[in-house]
């Protein structure tokens, strides 16, 4: 087995070496900004444009989401491998982001084959550029302010947070984008009518022509299109101010590839079971999204209408931004010596609350039952699924940031990138299994029931993961004895 790998680079502090950031980091921050508003914000509508346009149940619409999220999850294996061996980070981020674009354009088009084509190319591109861009933004740290971690440290920061805040106005605005040009491009009839459908909560796709909301999803879609290019545009300017990548081919020895495996087997168990919180987070931007379209009365303070049900994805991105300060400064106060908060303990408390937030969503759904027993109303408060993204996204946090940050740690120096792509695979196993899974949604299974059983399952998973977890620590702690790391 060979790699190919970009020339080491000193860790040493540098005399005279800048300690601002470099001109790069605009690059990165405002590409990476519109990248992700681009993703997210198509990502936020694509359910119910399935089901709406489309036409597709819910069983159908929620196993090809599946696919679509599997995909972006594994190709980052084949993106580094690509960068690594022919290449390099920076073509292959401009090679692919070019499908990537048009898959947002052909997206647009009302037509079944079109739209599995442009899901096809915009999991290549998210996937493939995914493992590379981070990777070429440490490598121009490193190469241009070497010695200065804090400052790169500091840098991925930012980018993480324009990721964010990306999504977080994207999974605001594009639903809002959809509904303005649709009920703006109605006969005012019925114009009047879907108005006062709206305000009541319910869905008015039954109700207006099917072109009308064709043209208001295509517009909506043009908006990450255009992002998507200003993003490449951004980030192919950036280009003198990146790092200069050279490519070197090396074979791994024995006792690497020895190493390897050793390290795969010891977070094996750690990895199946973080597959199955990927099996039960991954429902919120579809079946999630489903239950809410059909159970929940959307109407909102300070609003004249409910807002859109594919709208409250918004707080998973504003959660996020808010909480990762909170918990590293409650983190450094309450537990410096990091022996309270340890990894594992962080990575459990995230199965809890993200079987919480399911429960949440089955208390939700038991309600709505008992509610169509007595009187045939079948709404309820929008804090109920609001409470849950709150919870679920707390979880993610906990648990996604520990294992990404345990990952890189716990892999040997020569294979960090080879472990943490085997993180990131444990969720393309996570939208497989949901593949079979989601199908049961609303047939064999009731909405609550179907939350209680992937709410019990996550659970069990948090449960298993006291046991796997502590057996992981001793293997770690047996290695640190023996000095391999």
């Amino acid at each position: 087995m060979s790699t190919r790998e970009a020339s080491p680079v000193t860790e040493v502090p540098v005399e005279g070496v800048s300690t601002r950031h470099p001109p790069a980091i605009w690059f990165f921050f405002w590409g990476e900004f519109a990248e992700r508003s681009s993703y997210y914000g198509m990502r936020a509508i694509l359910f119910l444009y399935m089901t709406q346009v489309m036409r597709l149940e819910d069983t159908q619409a929620g196993p090809l989401y599946s696919a679509f999220k599997m995909a972006c999850y594994f190709l980052p294996l084949v993106g580094g491998y690509i960068a690594d061996r022919w290449l390099g980070k920076y073509w292959t981020i401009v090679g692919f982001s070019v499908p990537y674009v048009l898959g947002h354009f052909i997206l647009g088009i009302p037509n079944y084959t079109a739209m599995v084509i442009a899901l096809a190319l915009l999991a290549g591109g998210s996937g493939v550029i995914k493992p590379n861009i981070s990777t070429l933004m440490g490598q121009t740290y490193d190469q241009l302010r070497p010695g200065q971690e804090r400052l790169r440290t500091a840098a991925f920061l930012w980018f993480y947070f324009s990721i964010n805040v990306g999504a977080l106005i994207s999974m605001l605005f594009l639903p809002e984008i959809r509904n303005w040009y649709l009920l703006n491009h109605l006969e005012p009839e019925l114009r009047a009518t879907v108005e006062a459908a709206l305000a009541e909560g319910k869905d008015v796709s039954a109700m207006v022509p099917i072109e009308a909301l064709q043209e208001a999803y295509a517009v909506a879609f043009a908006f990450p299109a255009w992002l998507m290019v200003l993003s490449l545009a951004i980030f192919a300017a950036g280009k003198p101010f990146y790092a200069t990548e050279k490519l070197e081919t090396r074979t791994l020895t024995p006792e690497e590839r020895n190493l390897q495996w050793k390290t795969v087997g010891q977070l094996f168990g750690v990895f199946a079971l973080i597959t199955l919180f990927w099996f039960g987070y991954e429902h919120n931007d579809s079946l999630w999204v489903a239950f809410i379209r059909d159970h929940v009365d959307l109407r909102v303070p300070f609003r004249e209408q409910p807002i859109a049900p594919d709208q409250l994805q918004f707080l998973n991105a504003l959660v996020v931004i808010l909480s990762i300060p909170t918990f590293n400064f409650l983190f450094a106060r309450l537990d410096p010596q990091i022996k309270i908060f340890t990894p594992m303990r962080r990575v459990l408390a995230g199965f809890l609350l993200t079987a919480a937030s399911i429960g949440i969503m089955a208390v939700a759904g038991f309600v709505v039952a008992g509610r169509e027993a007595v009187d045939s109303s079948n709404k309820v408060s929008v804090l109920w699924p609001a409470t849950a993204y709150i919870v679920l996204t707390l979880g993610e946090v906990l648990l996604y940031g520990t294992m990404l940050e345990l990952a890189y740690t716990a892999a040997p120096k020569s294979m960090k990138g080879f472990i943490t792509a085997c993180f990131l695979l444990t969720n393309t196993l996570g939208n497989f299994l949901n593949i079979q899974w989601m199908p049961l949604y609303g047939k064999t299974l009731s909405p609550p029931m179907f939350y209680t059983c992937t709410a019990l399952i996550v659970l069990a998973a948090g449960i298993a993961f006291i046991f796997v977890g502590k057996q992981f620590e001793r293997g770690q702690a047996e290695a640190a004895a023996a000095g391999v790391t």
